[in-house]
């Protein structure tokens, strides 16, 4: 994937994205806490696969926008399912309680994702 993202400057800020004929995705890591997953906490590497997604030629982001893929451990091995999230208690933590700080999102924040709507609505990590 590494070779297929480009870098863009959105919202006063460098993103790195995958540009697609419907939707661009940028990526917007989170390095709250260790890069450690275990079989009954995926939350790391779902924090560091969150994207946002625009217009293919939008030079906006709105974090409305966020994408959260829901991991789950498999016989083959890990498949995220495609949320829709508000990334906002990302860019304004402040807007959140103090004990949710280090993990914001919750399970009532997610919306499941249309796969007719969404770019890429499965990610797979075999």
């Amino acid at each position: 994937m590494e070779e297929t993202l480009e870098e863009y400057f959105l919202a006063m800020r460098p993103f790195r994205c995958l540009t697609g004929p419907r939707q661009r995705l940028c990526h917007f890591p989170v390095e709250r806490e260790a890069q450690v997953i275990s079989a009954g906490d995926l939350v790391p590497l779902e924090y560091a696969l969150l994207f946002m997604r625009t217009a293919p030629k939008s030079l906006h982001i709105d974090p409305f926008n966020g994408l959260y893929y829901r991991m789950t451990l498999t016989e083959n091995g890990i498949v995220g399912q495609l949320h829709d999230v508000d990334m906002d208690p990302f860019i304004t933590p402040d807007s959140v309680p103090v004990e949710r700080r280090q993990r914001p999102i919750r399970a009532l924040d997610l919306t499941p994702g249309d796969p007719r709507s969404h770019w890429l609505p499965i990610l797979k990590i075999e």
